[in-house]
C-alpha cells in the first residue's frame, strides 16, 4: 500500500502509470471530472490498453469538451467512455492485474501533479489479500447496470460543447440556463434502496448466468475436441481437458503478445463468427507438429495428479502434501502465488523457487477454516461431490463469492480450474486464461 498526496508526501499520482512492462488486462476507471488526456488516457494509448471509464454527465461541463472528444476518438483503440448523469463522484482506477488507486484526485492536470490530494494505490495481491479485488469487481458491474448510463455519442459532445461556451461567456449564468439545454434528464439515482444481500443476489444472478454459458461453449468445444486431437497427445486424455489445452496454445501462441493481452481486439474481429474462428482455431491446434507451451505435460502429467489425488476414493484422505502437490500442478494457483507478498505466506527470500512458494502457500492455507469452519478440503469436497452434478455452477459462486464460504488467496479461478481438471465429467477445467481464449474467439464471456 502507498499513499499519494503529490506535494504533501512527494508522492505523485502521476507515479502510479504503470510502465510497457507491466502485465495488465484491462484498466477500468470511475472518475467523475476531467480535463486531462496526457496521463492515464495516454498511458492506456501507449500501452495499447483497453480502457473502460465512467465519468460524469450533467449541464455544468464536468468533462472538458476536448477530453471528450480525445476519448471518442478513440473507440477504435478500445477506449470505451460511459456517462453517469448526475451522481458520480468517485475516482478510482483499476489495472487489472497491476493495482488500483482509490483517493480524491479527478482526471485533470492539477488533481495529478499540484493540487494537494489524497488516496491509496493497492497492489493486484493487496487487493486479493482484503478481498478488495472481489469488491471492485461488483462495483464496476453493477456501475455498469444501470439503464440510465449511456456511451458517449458525438452529439454529447457537441452538446457540451455549446454549453461550456454559454458558461465561459456568461461567468454566472444561472443553471436554469444550461439545464435546459440538455438532451437527458437530471438523474437523482436510483430509485430503489439497494442493500448488501440484494447486491449480493443480484452478483449470484449474473455469475450464474454467465459461467453458465461459458460452461456451454467449453462443453461444445469438448464435443469436437477428439476429432482434432494432435498426434502427440494421447488419446486417453479427457476431451474436457483436451478442450482446455487447445484454448491454452490458442492464447499463448496465437492471441498473447508479450506483456500485451489483446483478446478483445480478437473479440471484435471473430464475435461475429465464433463458429468459424473456433473452426479454424482448432484446425490450426491438430497441425501442430509439436506442443507450443507444455500442452503435452499439462495433459499427461500434471492434470493426472490433480485426477488423482482429489478422486472421489482420494479426497476425504488428503493431506498437506498431497494439497501442495495438487496446488503446484494447478497452473491459476502457481501463477497467483508468484504474484503474492512473501510476508503474507510468512516466508522469506530462501524461497526463490516457485515450487517452494507454492508450497509454503498450500501448508499456509491448508491451517485456514472460513466463517462455516470448513477446511480448504471440506471446500473442495462440496463443490466437487455435494449436491447435483447440474448445480455445480451454484457451487463454484458459494466456494468464490459467499462471505461463510471463500478462502483467501483462493478465488473461482483456482477452484473451478482444480474441479475440471479433478471431474472433467462434471465440467471442462476454466480459469482465467481459459476465458481469455473463449473471448479472443468471439465469445461472450467475463474474465474473472
Amino acid at each position: 500500500m502507498k499513499f499519494f498526496g503529490n506535494k504533501i508526501n512527494g508522492h505523485y499520482l502521476r507515479d502510479v502509470l504503470p510502465s510497457s512492462d507491466d502485465e495488465i488486462e484491462f484498466v477500468k476507471a470511475a472518475i467523475a471530472y476531467g480535463s486531462d488526456a496526457s496521463t492515464l488516457l495516454q498511458n492506456c494509448l501507449d500501452n495499447k490498453l483497453r480502457l473502460d471509464i465512467w465519468m460524469r454527465y450533467d449541464h455544468t461541463v464536468p468533462v472538458a469538451p476536448v477530453l471528450l472528444r480525445k476519448l471518442l476518438a478513440n473507440v477504435g483503440n478500445n477506449i470505451f467512455c460511459n456517462l453517469v448523469p448526475d451522481i458520480l463522484h468517485s475516482k478510482v482506477i483499476w489495472w487489472k492485474g497491476y493495482g488500483a488507486y482509490i483517493g480524491s484526485a479527478n482526471l485533470t492536470d492539477r488533481a495529478w501533479f499540484t493540487n494537494i490530494e489524497f488516496g491509496v494505490f493497492l497492489s493486484e495481491d493487496e487487493l486479493s489479500a482484503d478481498d478488495a479485488l472481489s469488491e471492485l469487481e461488483l462495483f464496476f458491474e453493477n456501475l455498469a447496470s444501470f439503464e440510465e448510463i449511456f456511451e458517449l455519442t458525438e452529439e454529447v459532445v457537441v452538446e457540451q460543447e455549446a454549453l461550456h461556451k454559454l458558461r465561459q461567456a456568461q461567468l454566472k449564468v444561472i443553471d436554469e440556463a444550461s439545464l435546459k439545454k440538455r438532451k437527458h434528464q437530471v438523474w437523482e439515482g436510483p430509485t430503489t434502496h439497494t442493500t448488501p444481500e440484494k447486491a449480493y443476489d443480484a452478483h449470484r444472478a449474473r455469475f450464474i448466468r454467465e459461467w453458465g454459458n461459458g460452461l456451454s461453449y467449453l462443453r461444445n468445444i469438448a464435443s469436437k475436441a477428439p476429432d482434432y486431437r494432435p498426434a502427440w497427445l494421447n488419446e486417453d486424455v479427457p476431451r474436457a481437458w483436451q478442450a482446455d489445452q487447445f484454448l491454452h496454445a490458442y492464447y499463448y501462441n496465437e492471441v498473447k503478445d508479450g506483456a500485451k493481452h489483446p483478446y478483445n481486439d480478437f473479440y471484435n474481429k471473430n464475435k461475429a463468427d465464433p463458429a468459424k474462428a473456433l473452426q479454424d482455431g482448432l484446425i490450426w491446434w491438430s497441425r501442430l507438429p509439436e506442443p507450443p507451451s507444455d500442452e503435452d505435460y499439462n495433459c499427461h502429467h500434471r492434470a493426472p495428479v490433480i485426477h488423482e489425488l482429489l478422486s472421489k476414493e482420494n479426497i476425504g484422505n488428503l493431506t498437506v502434501e498431497d494439497f501442495a502437490e495438487i496446488c503446484k500442478a494447478n497452473h491459476s494457483t502457481a501463477d497467483h502465488v508468484k504474484r503474492m507478498r512473501l510476508e503474507v505466506l510468512d516466508i522469506d527470500d530462501a524461497y526463490t523457487a516457485l515450487d517452494g512458494r507454492v508450497e509454503a502457500f498450500a501448508e499456509w492455507l491448508w491451517t485456514k477454516k472460513n466463517q462455516s469452519g470448513q477446511t480448504i478440503k471440506n471446500l473442495l469436497i462440496y463443490v466437487m461431490d455435494s449436491g447435483k452434478p447440474e448445480d455445480i455452477v451454484e457451487r463454484l459462486f458459494e466456494a468464490a463469492y459467499s462471505s461463510k464460504r471463500k478462502f483467501p488467496h483462493f478465488g473461482i479461478n483456482q477452484i473451478s480450474e482444480m474441479t475440471g481438471w479433478a471431474r472433467p465429467e462434471l465440467c471442462p477445467p476454466r480459469n482465467g486464461r481459459t476465458s481469455k481464449g473463449l473471448r479472443a474467439l468471439g465469445y461472450d464471456v467475463k474474465i474473472h
